[in-house]
Formats: C-alpha cells, structure tokens, sequence
C-alpha cells in the first residue's frame, strides 16, 4: 500500500494554481496580478493539471436527459467565456484547451526554483504566448520566454517526476479545479472570489462580500 500523500504547505499569504490549457485561469490573470498589487503581496503560482473543460455541443433530443444537463451547462460555460475575453478584445480559441499543458507547467516549476521573483512574468508571458499571439506551448516557445526573463533554461524538462508529485500534494490540499486561490489554507475555485478573498487578506475589516 503506498503512503498517503502530504498536502502542500503554502508558505505565502496568497498562492494561485494554474493550468495553461485553462481559459478560466487565462481570464483569472489580470485580475489576480491587480489584486497582487494593490495589496503589495507576491502571489506564489504554482502548476496543476485538471482535466480540459467540457465544451458545449448541440444535444439531440434522444439522448438521456443528464446528457442534455451536461450539454447545456457546457454550452453556457463557452458562451460565458468568449464574453469575459470579448470584453477584454480577445476571442477563446477552445483548441488551446486540448493542447499539451506538461512543458509549460515545467517550466514554471523551473522559473519558480530559478528565479521566484519572475514567476510572475512568465505565467503573463505564457499564457499570452498560447491564448493571445498563437506562440503555442511546446518547448522551445517555453525555453525561449525563460531564456527572455533570465531564466536558465537548461534542464526545465528534467522537473517531471517534481510535477507530478506538487500535483499529487495540490489534490491532497484540496487544490481540484483553477485557477484555484489558496488563503489560509483555504481552497478557492474561480476569480469570481476576488472579492472574498481581497477582504481575508485584509484583515476581515467590515462586512464580507455577498
């Protein structure tokens, strides 16, 4: 019997997880870096693989009624994403969901033991590289935006068997979906708890938000 795994230990006031494959964690990065500095805290961002979102498609009426629920509830969840990134001048190519999220996560566990203080710069640069200018998330697009922020690039892809086990710990802390927030400990799915969780890191001053 293997042992069981040990959750993350969080060690910062804010830690977000992300998957590059996710256009919810794509939409969740502005937001995220504005909250980061108006309050003047560094957020630690950490890969986490999920499954790809389910996208919608037409149901046909023979099909079993949960099927239908499924395809519904899919076909909002694409919707509601190509008008956040229309708001923002951007459209959702849905294809970057089903790419290969392994070299990017890589190489944010590199630039995070290499240079923690870039971190952040790469995870912009990433994900605009695959959801804004199509510089795809293969390799040598990741070994090239690391090289670009100062990063070594040498040996990123040696990281795997560290993924693997960061993914394992995330999942024992509660980390299942992203982007996903992590305030004491506590796990938050979504950038709709900004709110909630602007009003924790300060201090829990007034009334929470609805």
């Amino acid at each position: 019997m293997s042992e069981p795994t040990t959750p993350f230990v969080f060690d910062t006031a804010l830690a977000v997880c992300v998957d590059f494959r996710n256009p919810h964690a794509w939409l969740a990065i502005e937001p995220s870096c504005a909250l980061a500095a108006k309050l003047g805290i560094r957020i630690d961002w950490l890969p986490r693989l999920v499954p790809p979102p389910q996208l919608g498609r037409p149901a046909a009426e023979s099909e079993e009624r949960g099927v239908r629920h499924r395809s519904v509830r899919a076909d909002y969840f694409a919707r509601d994403l190509a008008r956040y990134a229309a708001a923002r001048g951007s459209i959702v190519d849905f294809a970057h969901c089903e790419g290969d999220g392994l070299a990017p996560a890589l190489g944010l566990l590199h630039a995070r033991a290499l240079v923690p203080a870039r971190t952040q710069d790469y995870v912009t640069a990433m994900f605009e590289a695959i959801w804004s200018d199509a510089r795809g998330a293969g390799r040598d697009t990741v070994a090239s935006l690391l090289t670009e922020l100062g990063v070594d690039a040498r040996g990123f892809e040696a990281r795997v068997s560290e993924l693997h086990a960061l993914d394992a710990s995330l999942a024992a802390a509660g980390v299942h979906g992203v982007p996903c927030y992590v305030v004491d400990d506590e796990p938050y799915v979504g950038r709709a708890h900004l709110p909630m969780i602007e009003w924790q890191l300060t201090g829990r001053a007034g009334p929470p938000p609805i």
